[in-house]
């Protein structure tokens, strides 16, 4: 299957992070991808590079930022952003 890495920072203080963290497992389980999606939380850095170096490409989704250091890492990293 097509592997599915959603990668960033969970704060288990925040009931709505903790509740969405575990809606996304509880999806991937119900529709039978969980051995093709993965959820990586607290990436350190040299996880994060890792994580760009086996990327097809890379998905930037945030609403309430106009401008992420993530795109500019990827395209350092030679990966297409979206």
């Amino acid at each position: 299957c097509l592997r599915l890495v959603l990668a960033g920072g969970l704060d288990e203080r925040l009931p709505e992070q903790v509740a969405c963290h575990a809606e996304l497992l509880a999806e991937a389980g119900a529709l039978g991808l969980q051995e093709c999606v993965e959820l990586r939380t607290n990436v350190s850095a040299e996880e994060r590079g890792a994580l760009f170096a086996r990327a097809g490409a890379v998905v930037y989704t945030p609403s309430f930022e106009h401008f992420g250091i993530v795109p500019l890492e990827a395209m350092a990293a030679g990966r297409p952003v979206i």
